[in-house]
């Protein structure tokens, strides 16, 4: 693996690999670690003008979830009489 000393970019080849009915490439260590993928890491990847594009896909914050919602419960409310020995 090589860096470029001036832009700190690295440049290796990888084999792609036959995986089931996909190919597959082997990330480097070094790489993996510094974006912080490891086992069971959703990538998201995208075709560009100048390749393939491969990000750690980023989980949802608690306000990203929040502002799905339309503020209307899809579920009706539900109330009953105590049927056993419940503390209400």
């Amino acid at each position: 693996m090589e860096t470029n000393k001036r832009t700190g970019v690295y440049k290796m080849t990888v084999t792609a690999q036959k995986w089931g009915n996909s190919i597959g490439i082997r990330i480097p260590y070094r790489l993996a670690d510094k974006y912080g993928i490891v086992k069971g890491t959703e990538l998201d990847i995208r075709d560009t003008k100048n390749g393939i594009e491969l990000t750690p896909k980023e989980k949802p914050t608690l306000d990203d979830l929040l502002a799905q919602c339309d503020g209307k419960n899809p579920y009706e409310e539900f109330f009953s009489k105590p049927l056993g020995k419940e503390d209400l």
